[in-house]
């Protein structure tokens, strides 16, 4: 009796899910009706499963497309913009690549995560882009055609360059920003070794930390130590990457206590105080420099133009008409001299100690 109760609870559940998910009443044929009529009734339930099956494929691609495009502009911007250039140019943006060399080095060493043929191509849309933003705002400054267009290949030109070399400047930052949270990570490890942690767990540690750049290297040592590479060669290649001579310091004294013994916790102190003296006796030497630069800053952002334009309206006075066309100050006013702010203020900014 049980297994009679059990398995007719069985149908009784079965039962109520079709009637769930059963959308539609199903259409019976009526009894007593003739053949031909049978037949075309027939014929009718076979168009409405047709157009039922119909609107579901339907459905169905819609629920694609969209999830398709949720996808497509979930990307970031510049991934897509090179996927275009990569689907509509490969071939000149495979030969390209093939041209440029230790460019995947650089990719690598900025943590840049993109294919070296789509960087090649995202270097092409930048340029071109670049060119046509200069030849329409030479255009609008009223400047003839010719210098319009040599102004568009200078923008190609710099465009496509500031591209190949942003990774390097890319790197270079993430170098800076190591070394700047370098004293912060050591004393944060020599604390943990101090109180008996092992130096993989510290690493893991600081990876967890919120130290910007140098936590994201550390999971990666951490990362490769998981998927098999040995404790020295994971640094090794972390040393290789940045590059820095602050950074290869530390690796050295790590691997070397880690080899013949020592007191980690100890050393990691002492070159965190040593990293963080350089960094202050780098500061006073920088804030002296900016001093002396301050003046030269301020005499040609803001004395030379006011002395350009009285020179000029002076000399269009004494002349009874503009020296120069308007179009042309116009290009000074607005390219000439901000270019010579920028130029100084990068200066500044690349004197800054790291």
């Amino acid at each position: 009796m049980g297994i009679i109760d059990a398995f007719s609870n069985f149908l009784e559940r079965l039962g109520g899910k079709t009637i769930e998910v059963a959308e539609k009443p199903l259409t019976r044929l009526p009894e007593g009706k003739s053949v031909s009529e049978r037949l075309k009734i027939l014929k009718e339930l076979q168009k409405e499963i047709e157009t039922e099956q119909e609107e579901t494929r339907r459905e169905k691609e819609l629920e694609t497309v969209i999830e398709w495009r949720k996808q497509e502009i979930s990307e970031p911007f510049s991934e897509r913009l090179a996927g275009a250039m990569l689907r509509y140019f490969r071939r000149p943006v495979e030969g390209l690549t093939k041209s440029l060399k230790g460019l995947d080095e650089d990719l690598y060493r900025a943590s840049i995560l993109m294919p070296k043929d789509r960087y090649v191509a995202l270097m092409l849309a930048v340029s071109i882009f670049s060119g046509i933003f200069l030849v329409l705002v030479a255009y609008l400054l009223y400047q003839p055609i010719e210098i319009s267009l040599l102004v568009g290949f200078l923008g190609f030109i710099g465009g496509f360059f500031y591209m190949r070399y942003y990774p390097k400047m890319v790197w270079k930052r993430r170098v800076a920003e190591v070394e700047r949270a370098l004293p912060y990570a050591l004393r944060h490890m020599a604390a943990l070794l101090s109180a008996g942690v092992g130096i993989s767990e510290a690493l893991l540690s600081v990876a967890k930390a919120d130290y910007g750049v140098i936590s994201e290297e550390f999971d990666l040592v951490v990362r490769d130590m998981k998927t098999g590479a040995s404790f020295e060669d994971a640094l090794s290649r972390f040393d290789e990457k940045l590059g820095s001579e602050n950074v290869s310091r530390v690796v050295k004294q790590i691997l070397r206590a880690v080899k013949f013994g020592g007191d980690l916790s100890d050393i990691l102190y002492k070159l965190a105080e040593d990293f963080s003296f350089e960094y202050r006796m780098k500061l006073v030497e920088y804030v002296q420099k900016v001093n002396g630069v301050a003046f030269i800053y301020m005499f040609l952002t803001i004395v030379m133009p006011t002395m350009f334009i009285v020179g000029i309206l002076a000399g269009s006075v004494m002349a009874q008409a503009l020296i120069i066309p308007i179009e042309t100050l116009a290009l000074v006013m607005l390219m000439a001299f901000p270019a010579i702010s920028l130029i100084i203020i990068n200066m500044i900014k690349k004197a800054e100690p790291r």
